[in-house]
């Protein structure tokens, strides 16, 4: 039976997603410093457990879980350290391809997610010609520069997503049943506002440039203005002073060799985690189910006011890797069609 993409809106009931995979930590044996080694084979037996259990709750409500495959292992270790380092595992699919109706957009095509995309046939657009395509006009963009809301699809025309990548996009994915409106969040779009059901969204204080009030009049918007990873930095053992505000690693103390390692060789896996609120970056099982990464008082009180469960699925390391739960997943199909919410 061949299987097919559906999906236009992050809401609809959840069928099949993508959840990313970190390295294995054998893919890093050959780290000499045992300190460096350790540190680093933790985080990714950590994040592969998370993962994982993020897996399970999801298959616990009725939906297909597809997994992307990791690179040769020997041919990940003779050439990881060179080209200024190693390269992102498959872990944030939602940075690289996003489900547009029926039709699953390839903004980066990504090997390790090759099998996945296969499997849908003629309803994958992909514009690169090669796994790296110097003249793809898609280069450097982001999908979650992109929000769904059915008939009517937000693009993100900053750092992540050009007017010209829009315009393509517009042209070669959506059809002239869609309403395209911009939302210049200054990054990914779906980290700044995401939209927990109909009449309700979650926002940050990265809104800044959006008027949520004139584009989803009468909804309810919750706005978060702290980043949590000020409160972990401080009741935590990071090092403030060796790299201040890049990057956090939950439960340890990395030792000036680890930070040296990361800041050299691993530079393509962080990012500026404190100024990302991950409480707004969330996957939506259906209307009354939704999934955060950690507890958040106003936001759980917000979720129950709209009838909504909140469940936890802890990313240990999104202070890591500067992914969260939205980051690491990509829906593939969702029950519904398109529909008219604005």
């Amino acid at each position: 039976m061949k299987k097919l993409i559906n999906a236009y809106n992050s809401w609809d009931p959840l069928e099949e997603v993508v959840v990313g995979r970190a390295y294995s930590p054998e893919y890093f044996d050959f780290i000499d410093n045992a300190q460096v080694r350790n540190q680093l084979q933790q985080i990714l037996n950590e994040t592969a457990e998370d993962l994982d259990s993020l897996s399970k709750v999801i298959k616990s409500h009725g939906a297909i879980v597809r997994r992307p495959t990791l690179p040769n292992i020997d041919k990940f270790q003779q050439w990881q350290l060179r080209d200024n380092g190693a390269p992102l595992p498959p872990l944030t699919p939602r940075d690289w391809q996003i489900t547009l109706g029926q039709k699953l957009l390839r903004v980066l095509s990504i090997a390790e997610l090759d099998e996945i995309c296969n499997d849908f046939g003629d309803q994958v657009i992909n514009p690169h010609r090669t796994q790296w395509d110097e003249s793809c006009i898609l280069n450097g963009a982001s999908a979650s520069c992109i929000v769904r809301v059915g008939r009517d699809v937000f693009f993100d025309n900053s750092d992540y997503l050009q007017p010209n990548q829009t315009r393509w996009i517009v042209d070669n994915v959506l059809g002239p049943e869609y309403r395209i409106h911009e939302a210049i969040t200054d990054g990914h779009g779906d980290a700044v506002f995401a939209i927990l059901k109909p009449g309700v969204i979650l926002s940050s204080k990265h809104d800044f440039h959006i008027n949520l009030a004139h584009d989803f009049p009468g909804w309810e918007v919750l706005k978060l203005w702290d980043s949590s990873i000020w409160a972990a930095m401080e009741v935590g053992k990071f090092k403030y002073d060796a790299n201040p505000g890049a990057w956090y690693v939950q439960g340890q103390t990395p030792t000036p060799e680890f930070t040296e390692f990361v800041n050299t060789y691993l530079t393509k896996w962080t990012g500026f985690v404190a100024e990302t609120v991950f409480d707004v970056n969330c996957l939506v099982l259906d209307e009354q189910h939704v999934i955060f990464s950690a507890y958040n008082k106003s936001v759980f009180d917000f979720c129950k006011q709209h009838k909504i469960e909140p469940i936890i699925c802890e990313l240990r390391h999104s202070y890591f890797w500067d992914g969260g739960i939205s980051c690491c997943t990509q829906d593939l199909r969702r029950r519904g069609g398109m529909e008219t919410y604005l």
